[in-house]
């Protein structure tokens, strides 16, 4: 991807709306809501990520590690991971369990 965007998908929660509120070079951000619960996060480096975990217990994120590979797959939940990379792009992948 390479400019914001919104993207709506569902949940064991319930529909979630994900914005990728940044896309430069080498640096993205995100926000996602579902219902009346928020995450976001940022990130930058060539390479660095953001990963984000919904589950029917909650949800956590983590950003700043290099990450080359997709997430794994998770019993219940949707695994979100954006990459920034050099050329001001970002790579989006959603694992759903």
């Amino acid at each position: 991807m390479s400019e914001p965007v919104t993207i709506r998908f569902d949940s064991p929660d319930g529909p979630v709306k994900l914005s990728l509120t940044k896309v430069r070079e080498n640096e993205v951000g995100y926000l996602v809501t579902s219902g009346s619960n928020q995450t976001s996060g940022d990130t930058s480096g060539d390479g660095s990520s953001c990963v984000a975990v919904f589950s029917g217990s909650g949800s956590r994120s983590a950003c700043g590690m290099v990450v080359r590979k997709p997430p794994a797959r998770k019993d219940g939940a949707v695994v979100l991971q954006v990459v920034a990379q050099a050329d001001g792009t970002a790579i989006l992948r959603l694992v759903s369990g």
